[in-house]
């Protein structure tokens, strides 16, 4: 009896741990649900709670190519969201880029060397990210004013490597710090100079925090709302500032605004899943001796 009542306790505990688990998935989910379906409503469908209705791709049509077939969905003459979504890529690959490549050689630096400005140089790096972002923007507006530099892409990429420097060299500092040292010291008897001991054993090591640091400066950059709409104007608006620009004064296109979402959230949901073992790996590394 006894070893039927642990057998039984074992499966209740196993059925509550995955209706728990299941119940936070739908949770967090639902959201994304709601909104990939919306995308696909009639305006008369849009606010329906109805799990059952007749699909269209006209709001994808209307925001991509300017084509709409269904009453109720606007057909823009100037179709801009392609070309936004166009410059959130290279605006946040580019940032991204340029951060790890400035970034994780400080980085290493911080880590290894010591010399007298270390602390001090450690906590400007930091400061930069402690002052609230948009206490940033009056005097960077002015400057890229006077450099003319406003409604362009090298603006907010200058602006996005700025937030993401102190990111990168402060998550970096700590997955090169979980490296023996004596591994590098192997392959500086072995011939290595300091710069081939960084390149082929250090940053190889540190390739699954490499992978997390660049995803999440990348989400930074492509997710950002306040320094797009104040630094772009029409050239360089990114995908999240086309997706509030289909809230009016008069009305909100709610389907449109869904379609346009999804398509603004795809690239990065989709690159978060194809690396999300670095990802687990890079967050958790070290965190297990």
């Amino acid at each position: 009896m006894s070893w039927l009542s642990y057998r039984q306790k074992t499966i209740l505990n196993y059925v509550f741990s995955y209706l728990a688990l299941a119940l936070v998935i739908l949770f967090f989910c639902f959201p994304i649900y709601w909104l990939v379906s919306m995308s696909f409503k009639e305006p008369t469908d849009v606010m329906a709670t109805s799990l059952f209705f007749k699909p269209t791709l006209d709001n994808y049509r209307s925001i991509l190519f300017g084509i709409s077939n269904t009453p109720g969905i606007p057909a823009p003459r100037d179709v801009t969201f392609p070309n936004n979504l166009l410059n959130s890529m290279v605006i946040g690959l580019t940032a991204t880029f340029m951060a790890l490549l400035i970034g994780t050689p400080a980085a290493y630096a911080l880590s290894r060397f010591n010399f007298k400005a270390k602390k001090s140089l450690s906590f400007y790096i930091l400061s930069t990210r402690i002052v609230p972002p948009l206490g940033m923007i009056i005097p960077f507006y002015v400057i890229f004013s006077r450099l003319g530099l406003l409604d362009t892409r090298l603006c907010l990429i200058i602006m996005y490597l700025i937030m993401n420097i102190s990111l990168v060299v402060w998550m970096m500092k700590g997955f090169f710090d979980e490296i023996p040292v004596s591994l590098e010291e192997a392959g500086r008897i072995d011939g290595c100079s300091k710069f081939a001991a960084f390149w082929r054993i250090a940053l190889p090591l540190t390739a699954p925090g490499l992978a997390a640091t660049a995803i999440l400066s990348l989400l930074f950059a492509w997710n950002d709302f306040a320094y797009a709409i104040i630094l772009a104007g029409n050239k360089a608006n990114t995908a999240p500032v086309a997706v509030y620009s289909f809230v009016t004064f008069r009305q909100v296109v709610w389907g449109s605004l869904a379609a346009a979402g999804t398509l603004t959230a795809l690239p990065v949901l989709v690159f978060v899943l194809l690396v999300q073992k670095h990802l687990v790996r890079g967050l958790t590394l070290g965190a297990v001796k």
